[in-house]
């Protein structure tokens, strides 16, 4: 509501406020080499904003996922995405070497999106301020704030080990790769959106935190959709940065695309689980996990990461996010919901996948990019029969949800 909305603002305001004035120092303490000239003016403070617009941005979108507004969420998120990558690769080309495409591409997307929704909103929030609402938000809050931190500790951590140990053009090529997946989380976070208000209804319909077979419908066209999505990525990355980068020194580690994708298959699992511990308000543990989760992730970085490099960080990701996905289910079965699940659509197909990359890397790494397209087909041609129910039912609906004249 509107009483969110304004504390949000005032609370980002003085967050900017106050890197504005311990930018500069905090990033001389961290970075002491004096040989390194980094400042905090004008790229910081840009990303500060561009960071503060942004989780405005996913107020608003969350106001149109519980208000069955899917069609506005779904434009809403394509305009964002199609904005950042038409200014940032713009900057690209008129400020090449430079920082200023990716950064004022982010920033200017934000700001377009951000003033783009006010505009939208204007008339659907009540545009008051009452304390109560800020109390209760912070208290059921403050666990998916720590969690966020926790995620995004771990989305950066493992460079920060790799900096030591591998090639400055080999670490940019790592980078790279990992910043053009941040698509897939984004693919991922907006289908999640798409379909939560849906099983929220089916689970309050029934007062119970179960997976029912009609919920289930939803999670496994989730599932399905973006492991095919990331496969369909896997394969045409490699082909994208060709296209965009000329320089090969940003291809050194294009055999590792396949087990980063791999990860992120993993990841899609984390959704299902979420959604129960957001339902029944228990989300600490799922912060507790994800802490549990940085924790053995950075010990195994810390011994493992001199000797093997992005070998090591790659498939300690993946491993120590399989254990998530062990826990989680364990937790979630003996403790919030009811598991009556189809274990085929849900692991067995997307796990393939999986195993599938593993086999590429270590058998056929030469041929990789070509048998990636091979994935892609051998997931089709098993999961037609077994999502058909899926097939039929669901995607017709969110098909008309969205794209339907009205």
């Amino acid at each position: 509501n509107g009483s969110i909305f304004i504390y949000l603002t005032v609370y980002g305001g003085i967050i900017t406020l106050i890197t504005m004035l311990i930018g500069s120092p905090t990033l001389k303490m961290i970075f002491k080499d004096p040989t390194i000239s980094i400042s905090f003016y004008p790229y910081g403070l840009l990303s500060v904003l561009s960071a503060f617009f942004n989780a405005l941005f996913k107020v608003s979108m969350s106001t149109y996922i519980y208000s069955g507004k899917p069609k506005v969420f779904f434009y809403s998120n394509l305009t964002n995405f199609f904005a950042t990558v038409v200014i940032s690769l713009s900057g690209l080309l008129l400020f090449p070497d430079t920082l200023t495409g990716p950064i004022y591409g982010r920033f200017l997307s934000a700001v377009i999106i951000l003033l783009l929704n006010l505009w939208i909103l204007k008339s659907t929030i009540k545009w008051t301020y009452k304390h109560i609402y800020i109390k209760e938000f912070i208290q059921k809050s403050w666990s998916l704030f720590a969690y966020s931190l926790v995620l995004w500790i771990m989305g950066n951590i493992d460079r920060y080990f790799l900096k030591n140990y591998i090639s400055v053009n080999d670490l940019a090529s790592y980078d790279l790769i990992l910043k053009c997946f941040i698509g897939v989380e984004f693919i991922q976070n907006g289908l999640s959106m798409a379909i939560i208000s849906k099983v929220f209804d089916i689970r309050k319909k029934n007062k119970k935190v179960i997976f029912f077979q009609e919920s289930n419908r939803y999670f496994n066209i989730f599932i399905w959709a973006n492991t095919f999505f990331v496969l369909i990525f896997a394969f045409f990355l490699p082909f994208f940065i060709r296209l965009i980068v000329k320089d090969e020194k940003y291809y050194s580690t294009f055999p590792y695309i396949g087990i980063i994708a791999a990860a992120y298959i993993v990841r899609i699992l984390y959704y299902p689980y979420n959604f129960a511990y957001l339902f029944s308000k228990k989300t600490f543990f799922f912060f507790i996990i994800n802490a549990c989760t940085i924790m053995l992730q950075t010990i195994a970085f810390y011994f493992f990461t001199p000797a093997y490099g992005i070998s090591a960080v790659v498939f300690i990701v993946l491993l120590t996010r399989f254990i998530s996905v062990l826990w989680l289910h364990i937790h979630n079965s003996k403790n919030i919901a009811d598991l009556n699940i189809n274990y085929l659509k849900w692991y067995v197909i997307p796990l393939l996948s999986v195993c599938v990359y593993l086999i590429i890397f270590f058998v056929f790494p030469q041929h990789a990019e070509v048998l990636n397209f091979a994935v892609i087909i051998l997931f089709l041609l098993f999961s037609w029969q077994i999502y058909k129910n899926e097939f039929q039912d669901i995607l017709p609906m969110l098909k008309n949800k969205i794209f339907a004249r009205h």
